[in-house]
């Protein structure tokens, strides 16, 4: 099976992640696999196998990489461009976003079959006060009529009529468990950690925040930033992290990774995924795959109610630490390994 996947340009965020792993996967079991991405693409930040095509607004280009600056127009309409070429000699054609959905939909690509992997729910992310264009046409991709599979069951919206749900997966060589999951490593101190985002809806600022609340009462306390991406400060330290093996190692190294995103909840969040499979306790705020039996988990996202989950954690004994981050491990394990989450698509494709 020949698979392209139509993209807006590689970049950091875990949804470029999933992409590049279903697309390694896919070749591992036997189907070819390209990315289409405009000519101003960055080279691939996740390590792919894929073959990568790269077109302009007149279609591919032979050259490997364009330094001039294109808008998110520009963008659309070389993937127009490139789909009107190639799309006919693929079998799957895989929209990923809202962006790409246009041009997939609405390109002629021979009898080509076409799908859509909706990995957030768009809208939410565009306020139409802020970005009217962007929600409108958010909103729209969802009523083309694409094959929809979604990464978590709770998005709700016109049009929104999916397949199946497939949550992300996770490369279960890379992300292992520490030796002891569920222990504290240092009677000394108690080490929290979070991803650092931008975004307000990631909640980093809560997790900050309830981390200074508590530390009033838990001398104990460090916090450990992964990524960075906040204000320094006396009391923070910040870990620099580059590919999966890094961000792995740093999931083994903290005690407690606090989650405290808002909005979407019951969606896959990959920072969670991520320190389950590494047996490091998790506080989180109603995300997948999350439950009161393999994390602490609190409805409530206020700075308040995530130092509470923390104060339980670290009440917690060893052995209830270790109960759960064994079975945060086991269900990640057994559920989201990148092959089996690929087959599923491919049962799919194949339909």
């Amino acid at each position: 099976m020949r698979i392209l996947i139509p993209i807006l340009g590689f970049a950091p965020q875990g949804g470029y992640r999933v992409l590049s792993e279903l697309a390694n996967a896919w070749i591992r079991l036997g189907n070819e696999c390209a990315f289409l991405v405009p000519s101003t693409s960055a080279e691939p930040y996740f390590p792919t196998n894929a073959k990568i095509v790269r077109s302009g607004r007149q279609g591919l280009l032979k050259d490997k990489h364009s330094k001039r600056k294109h808008t998110g127009a520009d963008n659309v309409m070389s993937l127009f461009a490139g789909l009107r070429q190639i799309g006919k000699d693929y079998d799957i054609i895989l929209a990923n976003h809202s962006l790409t959905a246009w041009p997939v939909r609405w390109s002629k690509t021979g009898k080509a079959r076409k799908f859509y992997y909706v990995q957030a729910y768009e809208p939410h992310y565009y306020p139409v006060r802020q970005h009217p264009i962007k929600h409108l046409m958010a909103r729209l991709s969802y009523l083309f009529d694409l094959r929809q599979i979604t990464n978590g069951g709770t998005y709700k919206g016109p049009g929104l009529r999916p397949l199946d749900v497939i949550p992300p997966g996770i490369d279960l060589s890379i992300f292992i468990p520490k030796e002891n999951p569920g222990t504290f490593t240092s009677d000394k101190e108690i080490v929290l950690g979070t991803i650092g985002r931008n975004e307000p809806y990631k909640g980093t600022s809560t997790a900050l925040a309830a981390y200074r609340l508590l530390k009033q009462e838990e001398h104990r306390l460090r916090m450990n930033v992964g990524f960075g991406n906040v204000t320094p400060a006396d009391d923070l330290s910040i870990t620099p992290i580059k590919g999966d093996s890094a961000l792995a190692a740093y999931y083994r190294s903290v005690d407690i990774l606090v989650v405290s995103c808002t909005g979407q909840h019951g969606a896959p969040h990959y920072p969670l995924i991520e320190a389950m499979a590494s047996g490091t306790p998790v506080v989180q705020t109603g995300y997948f795959p999350g439950t009161p039996g393999n994390s602490w988990e609190t409805a409530d996202t206020s700075v308040e109610a995530v130092a509470a989950a923390i104060r339980q954690v670290i009440n917690s004994s060893s052995e209830v630490r270790s109960v759960k981050a064994i079975a945060a491990r086991e269900i990640v394990a057994q559920t989201l390994g990148w092959d089996a989450v690929a087959r599923r698509f491919l049962e799919h494709f194949g339909e």
